[in-house]
């Protein structure tokens, strides 16, 4: 499904070791998690893995920060310099902080043995725990299988699953993806611009009549838009207002009944 030349593209950083392994083992990863299926599931998937992993080079959470990072990485736990000095540049330390305690994290030291690790920055025991039972991978007793090239990508599709992110791919909603995997939209901006970069290295066309590419999307929207029928981003992502817009001109133009960008559609538009 997707090819080694179209993930250096995407990934250009990465380690030859990681871009071979997730080629040989993407179609039946992608196929055991219906990431397969529909272009916004692929898209969204690899778009929030270059930002968790900077493009699959960042694998393990080194928590080695400055105190004025620490401050605006963590502002609630270390609003002054005072509070954030005694865990600047102290990586143990600042994971007992700020993972102890929660996420499964009971013992001690777990803070750090469960810190962020794989594509897609698995953190805590209770996550280790639960996608090491999906993938069917010991990643609670060795949580750095997670980091492991030929490991890497099943714990990345295992936790997309366990977080039951396919759904909110299919309603177009790129925020609500980013709240489940990081639990608020850090880093959205950077999540949008990888995902724009996954829509042109990875070329997707849909089953059925029409074989439309994110660019045909995108004239779709900004046409919407033109005729006051649509007020959202022109990122090619058909979600809830795309869907609500196209629902409109279908009523407007008295066009047959169906779902999403069709044919009927497009010749309404002048699109075709």
């Amino acid at each position: 499904m997707l090819s080694a030349s179209q993930l250096r593209r995407l990934y250009p950083a990465a380690h030859p070791d990681h871009l071979a392994a997730f080629a040989a083992e993407a179609a039946a990863l992608f196929r055991l998690s219906r990431l397969d299926a529909a272009r916004q599931r692929c898209h969204f998937f690899l778009a929030q893995l270059g930002h968790e992993s900077c493009g699959l080079q960042v694998r393990e959470e080194a928590l080695s920060y400055s105190a004025a990072r620490l401050m605006q990485v963590w502002p609630g736990r270390f609003p002054t310099p005072e509070a954030a000095e005694p865990f600047a540049r102290a990586p143990e330390k600042l994971a007992e902080a700020v993972y102890g305690g929660r996420m499964g994290n009971d013992r001690p030291g777990d803070g750090f043995r469960y810190r962020g690790r794989g594509y897609i920055q698995l953190t805590g025991r209770d996550a280790y725990r639960q996608v090491g039972q999906i993938a069917r991978l010991p990643l609670e007793e060795q949580p750095d299988l997670a980091n492991h090239p030929a490991h890497a990508l099943a714990a990345a599709c295992a936790f997309w699953r366990w977080k039951r992110l396919n759904p909110l791919c299919d309603q177009g909603d790129f925020p609500a993806v980013t709240r489940r995997i990081n639990g608020g939209l850090v880093g959205l901006q950077d999540r949008f611009a990888w995902l724009e970069r996954a829509q042109r290295c990875i070329p997707w066309e849909e089953n059925g009549p029409l074989a439309l590419t994110v660019k045909d999307l995108k004239a779709v929207q900004t046409a919407l838009r033109a005729r006051g029928l649509y007020d959202g981003s022109i990122d090619g992502i058909i979600g809830r207002r795309s869907l609500a817009a196209i629902a409109t001109l279908r009523a407007e133009e008295d066009l047959p009944d169906g779902s999403g960008v069709d044919l009927p559609v497009m010749e309404a538009l002048g699109l075709r």
